[in-house]
């Protein structure tokens, strides 16, 4: 493998850039950190840009081994293999080698020795430093990728930011698409990702990880850690009273990065532009001559939202996102899907989260969810012999936030609950298999922490982070766990062995699904930090079993700044743009998301918006599970979903054909697709199967008129 790395001290960096790149002045962006530098280049023979290496097989395959300790390029390796296959369907007969992959339709071919599938390129690496928050370090990784066939006179840019709290190869699979095209991509960080501190003196010896994802001490790292806690009084007590913890940059940072993604996105835009004026000397690529598509899915989807909202530069030329978390702000509309009206009214992705939180798991009872995935098991860690569900309805009577007295008649109201707040009928699905993953409980305290810009000595809603040993007691991040975390984790506990802890449980600390809530004397799913997380969404009093504190008022004060912070304006400057969401989303709701953006969008640019909304069923989050975790009910082994990941390529494609040709972009449409149940995808069947958006959908059209947006049902 010819690979090389530069990674450039200051003083030389400033004076080959100065020889190197006279005449037309390429600086690095101030905001970077030139000492932070890398460039790599991958041949295509044993190590490539988008799979590592791994190429289709490998992908498909298990997980690739790494040494002890892991080298920096066993853990790229690794963080590739887990981000790619977190997008997509990795099953063959789900569309892994044809509709995506290595060696799918549309992949580039080299001459030889380059192996087919793999594709040779340079890789640009560095670090962008945050603002510190509070004194800590977040260093905040951007990556740019360059493949062999880009070609100088047809410039282009793909942005990919990471999907959920992912670290900076979160995107790959995104990139894939870009990657096929010979364009740049942009896999910018997002002020998330994969940086853990493990705190105290018997993490010490691994406590942070740098840009590579390699772990060592503090010392060792210093402030070029991806994220570091500073030291302080409160941070020692907290660890006396709570040994063995672990901070987490998305939750801890204290930031609030949500906030900041559309300048991050921006900013790495701006180095991929820098890092091909670098690359092809005597080029100079600037927005004016080179092509630039906003990208991304989920998290990162709304990454390149805020991105485009926020571009005063005329950097960005279009949009194309799948499933985006984008917040958008109150706006004088409704949504009429089929009979039913609703008003989202500004509500935020956190306010979904600790609804569902506190009412799921006693929702995934009713008898009308019977046969939806996981619906007869308790969630992931709770013990054999316990009804937790059943344990979080009695809680949630006894508390007065139910009125019914019997399990099943508690299960129906909980689930009317959902239904007053947004939740509707084809999202039901869901209901049962994400509380069974924890979702909820796993997303509460980092968006909370995250929002209020909590410090992980505040310790909020008395969750906190940890190793787990295995009666549930936090212990030390066991070195198997703690080398491979940035290749490992989603970024968001649990992952990777960092796991979520109740300190204020009966028979606390202990591992959250094991606790034993103090109000109630129950194992009911962590019951007392569930409803202090709903509170400090909402504010709702009543919520708490006591009265709330000053304190308690303040963090509910803090949350709430934090959630408007972050809150998007539907303003998209008249560029070309198209959204794609799951009808079945029952992660990251459309009623709250992309139909309430599409239609503060229209609100805001009226006739100059250029945006269009297509809404698939049936279609879910979660690509990715769609043939393993998602497969139940009649007939055995069929999917019933089918892949998102489809519809966001072709709207690139269609993008880009735009872009350079004028090519008309479908207007907005529900597109009603057919899951292949236990057929495989083949050349014959897509068509039929995964019709694409046509010019004129007729009664499947979306419309907008007189502030109400009509969702064809």
């Amino acid at each position: 493998m010819k690979k090389f790395t530069m990674v450039i001290a200051l003083t030389v960096f400033t004076l080959w850039c100065s020889s190197a790149l006279a005449g037309h002045h390429n600086q690095l962006p101030s905001f970077f950190e030139p000492e932070s530098l890398q460039v790599t280049g991958y041949d295509g023979i044993n190590d490539d840009l988008l799979s590592a290496g791994l190429n289709q097989e490998g992908l498909e395959g298990a997980a690739p081994p790494i040494s002890e300790p892991p080298t920096a390029a066993e853990l790229r390796r690794l963080a590739i293999y887990n981000n790619y296959r977190g997008i997509v369907d990795p099953v063959p007969a789900g569309g892994m080698g044809l509709l995506w992959g290595p060696k799918s339709e549309g992949a580039p071919s080299f001459n030889p020795p380059v192996k087919p599938g793999l594709i040779p390129g340079v890789e640009y690496k560095a670090y962008f430093r945050a603002p510190s928050g509070w004194g800590n370090d977040n260093n905040i990784t951007m990556v740019v990728q360059i493949p062999r066939h880009f070609d100088p006179e047809k410039p282009c840019i793909v942005t990919a930011p990471p999907s959920g709290s992912r670290g900076v190869y979160g995107g790959i699979a995104v990139s894939e698409w870009g990657l096929f095209k010979g364009c740049a991509v942009a896999l910018g960080g997002k002020g998330t990702g994969t940086g853990f501190h493990l705190l105290g003196e018997d993490n010490a010896e691994l406590a942070v990880d740098d840009i590579d994802g390699v772990y060592d001490s503090v010392e060792e790292i210093g402030r070029e850690a991806q994220f570091r806690v500073k030291n302080s009084p409160m941070l020692d007590r907290f660890l006396e009273d709570y040994p063995n913890r672990v901070a987490v940059k998305h939750a801890h940072s204290q930031i609030n990065p949500e906030r900041l993604w559309g300048q991050f996105a921006l900013n790495s835009i701006r180095f991929a532009f820098w890092a091909l004026n670098d690359h092809f000397k005597g080029h100079k690529f600037k927005p004016l001559n080179t092509l630039v598509i906003a990208s991304g899915v989920s998290n990162g989807a709304g990454v390149s939202v805020r991105s485009l909202e926020y571009d005063r530069e005329g950097l960005i030329d279009g949009l194309v996102v799948s499933e985006p978390s984008i917040n958008p702000k109150k706006g004088h509309f409704v949504i009429k899907f089929g009979d039913e009206t609703f008003n989202p009214n500004g509500q935020t992705l956190n306010d979904s989260i600790t609804l569902m939180g506190t009412y799921a798991g006693c929702a995934a009872l009713d008898s009308s969810l019977v046969g939806t995935p996981f619906q007869s098991s308790e969630p992931l860690g709770v013990p054999s012999g316990v009804e937790a569900r059943a344990n979080r309805c009695e809680a949630l009577y006894e508390m007065g936030l139910l009125m019914a007295e019997t399990l099943e008649g508690q299960a129906a109201e909980a689930l009317q609950v959902l239904r007053k707040n947004g939740y509707y009928q084809e999202e039901d699905w869901g209901i049962a298999s994400h509380e069974w993953l924890n979702l909820w409980r796993s997303l509460q305290p980092t968006y909370a922490a995250s929002y209020g810009r909590f410090a992980v000595w505040e310790n909020v809603c008395n969750v906190s982070f940890a190793a787990t040993d295995a009666d549930g007691f936090p212990i030390q991040v066991p070195e198997a766990a703690a080398r491979p975390l940035f290749a490992t984790s989603s970024g968001i506990p649990a992952t990777g062995g960092i796991n979520l802890i109740a300190d204020a449980a009966a028979n606390g600390p202990i591992l959250e699904n094991l606790a034993v809530s103090a109000s109630t004397g129950l194992q009911d799913l962590n019951f007392d930090s569930a409803l202090c997380f709903r509170y400090l969404s909402t504010g709702d009093p009543r919520v708490l079993p006591d009265r709330p504190t000053i304190r308690d008022f303040f963090n509910y004060l803090r949350v709430r700044k934090g959630a408007h912070e972050l809150q998007t304006s539907g303003k998209l400057h008249g560029k070309p743009a198209i959204i794609i969401h799951g009808r079945e989303d029952a992660l990251v709701f459309p009623n709250f998301q992309s139909r309430a953006y599409y239609a503060l969008n229209q609100v805001v640019e009226g006739r100059k918006s250029k945006l269009s909304y297509w809404e698939v069923t049936p279609a879910q989050h979660f690509d990715a599970f769609i043939s393993s975790l998602w497969l139940s009910g009649e007939p055995v082994g069929a999917a019933k979903f089918v892949p998102l990941h489809y519809y966001l390529t072709e709207g690139l494609e269609m993008m880009y054909n735009h872009l350079k040709k004028g090519t008309p972009l479908p207007p907005s449409q529900v597109v009603r697709a057919k899951a292949r149940g236990t057929d495989p995808y083949t050349l014959d069947n897509i068509s039929e199967l995964l019709p694409l958006p046509v010019p004129e959908p007729g009664d499947d059209a979306i419309t907008f008129s007189k502030r109400v947006l009509r969702i064809p049902k």
